[in-house]
């Protein structure tokens, strides 16, 4: 999502490896003033999130936007929503009014129930592939689910960050460690982070997870070994500002004043 001209809502797709990017829609999806969140469905689709926070009041808007560019909106919250899409199953998070968390799967332009997440009170960030999702609690616990709302297990992680492979559940914790569970919790690896000063962000597919250390690094890890090694750096003047990674490699936007460039690493390069 970008802005320009002093127009906001923006909206581009960009295949990874590729410098040619294709706009997708050029005001912000219905009704949104800025898009704080995107989330990939099936078909070319995406959900797209705007938040809107204050002292006294918030507000949580979601709108899906279809392959071609239109728009259509799902629903609109006073509690929190976040989404959860990767690029096979579109849906979100809504937390209630009483403290619940409910799933819903995105269908057209409807927001359907799949089931309430017992146990889970506070998401703080969601991870989605292969069917299953992991959630992050605020404090530190992760709790796996299928896509279809059946819990599979809740991991005492202290986590930071979470990502999902196709079979694992992967974790960035707050004391600098890389641990590795199966979808039902046990224990795979456990690897200290070659990053220790200051770390941020994480994104795993296949044998590999990605982070962010300091000194403007980005961290590959191979998750049978904790082989952790420096793959890219910002350069002067830049900050990188996420970290996502595919089959065809890591994506890392860089971000100097008002300009924001993206760095591609190729999968070969892991």
């Amino acid at each position: 999502a970008t802005s320009a001209g002093g127009r906001r809502g923006y909206l581009w797709t960009q295949p990874y490896g590729s410098t040619t990017p294709r706009l997708l829609r050029t005001t912000p999806p219905i009704g949104e003033e800025e898009t704080d969140a995107l989330a990939a469905g099936p078909n070319g689709t995406w959900a797209a999130l705007e938040r809107s926070v204050g002292n006294t009041s918030s507000s949580y808007r979601l709108d899906v936007v279809s392959s071609r560019g239109g728009g259509a909106h799902v629903t609109t919250s006073s509690t929190p929503i976040l989404l959860a899409g990767d690029g096979t199953f579109l849906g979100y998070l809504e937390v209630t009014a009483a403290g619940g968390v409910q799933l819903y799967r995105i269908s057209g332009a409807h927001g359907i129930h799949v089931a309430d997440l017992a146990g889970v009170s506070a998401p703080q960030e969601v991870a989605v592939a292969s069917g299953h999702l992991a959630l992050r609690e605020v404090n530190g616990t992760v709790a796996v689910f299928t896509d279809g709302g059946a819990r599979l297990a809740t991991i005492p992680a202290n986590a930071a960050s979470v990502a999902l492979t196709s079979n694992r559940v992967v974790v960035r914790t707050r004391n600098k460690r890389l641990v590795v569970y199966g979808l039902r919790g046990g224990l795979v690896h456990n690897w200290r982070l070659g990053a220790q000063s200051w770390t941020a962000g994480l994104a795993a597919y296949g044998a590999y997870a990605v982070y962010l250390g300091a000194n403007k690094a980005v961290h590959v890890v191979r998750l049978v070994n904790g082989s952790d090694r420096i793959v890219a750096r910002a350069g002067t003047g830049f900050f990188f500002g996420g970290v996502a990674l595919q089959k065809a490699g890591a994506l890392v936007p860089l971000t100097s004043g008002q300009t924001t460039t993206f760095r591609f690493v190729p999968a070969r390069s892991l």
